[in-house]
């Protein structure tokens, strides 16, 4: 019998957030396929997968703009989406971001009012 795995679900990440929407915007995703979970960046104005550069990769900081909060796939086409923007607590075992540089994406997302938890 095949084994199946199993996609994380939407919104898994989130322990609590602000009333009502407060804790949510609406997007655009410009580019990839990614996961409910991923840390997101703004590129223009659309956003984008985190990649936590920082001066020390000889680039400017950059900085975590929210939370994907459903899967969504950008490879052919931009698409709208829902984001943890600000005010929430999240399981940092359920995100997405850059290998190695999970302290530099806790950093960011605070610095929005993201609160990470193990």
């Amino acid at each position: 019998m095949a084994a199946l795995t199993e996609a994380r679900h939407t919104a898994a990440f989130i322990l609590s957030e602000a009333n009502g929407n407060r804790s949510r915007e609406n997007g655009t995703l410009d580019t990839g396929d990614l996961v409910a979970g991923t840390v997101l960046q703004l590129s223009g104005s659309k956003l984008v997968a985190f990649t936590a550069a920082d001066a020390t990769d000889g680039t400017a900081d950059i900085a975590a703009a929210g939370i994907l909060i459903g899967a969504a796939d950008a490879t052919s086409a931009d698409q709208a989406v829902a984001y943890v923007a600000r005010d929430a607590e999240v399981n940092v075992n359920l995100l997405t971001y850059p290998t190695g540089k999970k302290d530099a994406t806790v950093a960011s997302l605070k610095l929005i009012g993201i609160i990470c938890r193990d």
